[in-house]
């Protein structure tokens, strides 16, 4: 039934290998290991599990590591896990697990949400967020279906999931970012703590719902999701047609 994939960049220490195999074992939830290499690469190792029927692909890693198993098993009745080695606070917020042993928890009672990801027109994929890599204040314009706004803005995120951000609708993505200009022409409030940034009185966060945007900058600018440059500007960034169908803690809110 379960086929994991540890993602070897992620999983360095022998010692943790033997560890999540051991707690699985206890769980009695074990099942076929494969590891990521040179010549198997995450992507080509989660078709392999497909293709010998599993129905349960975990990749055993951080958020990088689950986007690439989610990009390939988007649309499909199969279910996905992932046991994070390397977590942070948004994919925590998300499975309902803290620790990889929670995960592997997740796993045993197999709750299962169906959720959209976010892609980009280059074939990439992130389950929480993407933002933009700005050194400085820039020129944003970004193209919603029937409209445009345009603003100096010092911080852009594109939202999946956050765990600050409420979801409002399923299939559609939050934009968020905050202007340098108090006079940009907004659609919500003020949104503080967001990005991990104190609140100061002359920082106005925008917040924006829309199926996709097309993002432009003057020059070339960085996506970067968990560390990871994704794509550039200019770019198109849209909630998928389809779901995953991701395992989660018991207290996931869906």
């Amino acid at each position: 039934m379960y086929y994991y994939i540890f993602d070897t960049r992620k999983c360095r220490k022998r010692a943790l290998v033997d560890d999540i195999k051991a707690h699985l074992s206890v769980l009695g939830i074990t099942g076929e290991y494969a590891f990521s290499s040179n010549a198997y690469s995450i992507e080509e190792l989660v078709r392999l599990g497909l293709s010998k029927g599993y129905n349960t692909i975990v990749g055993i890693g951080d958020v990088e590591t689950a986007n690439k198993i989610a990009n390939i098993v988007c649309g499909r009745q199969e279910a996905m896990g992932i046991i994070p080695t390397e977590t942070t606070h948004d994919l925590s917020e998300m499975i309902a697990a803290q620790t990889w042993k929670e995960a592997c928890d997740n796993l045993r009672y197999r709750k299962i949400a169906e959720t959209h990801i976010g892609k980009t027109a280059n074939g990439s994929v992130f389950l929480t967020s993407v933002y933009l890599a700005l050194n400085n204040p820039a020129e944003l314009t970004i193209e919603f279906k029937d409209y445009l706004v345009k603003a100096k803005a010092k911080n852009f995120l594109v939202s999946n999931f956050h765990p600050q951000i409420k979801k409002i609708a399923p299939d559609f993505l939050d934009i968020v970012f905050q202007s340098i200009d108090p006079k940009t022409t907004t659609l919500a409030g003020r949104l503080s703590g967001l990005l991990g940034l104190n609140k100061k009185e002359d920082t106005q966060y925008s917040l924006f719902r829309a199926r996709s945007i097309r993002l432009f900058t003057n020059s070339k600018v960085p996506l970067v999701s968990n560390d990871q440059i994704i794509a550039k500007t200019p770019q198109l960034i849209e909630s998928s047609d389809e779901k995953i169908r991701l395992i989660v803690g018991r207290k996931h809110n869906q």
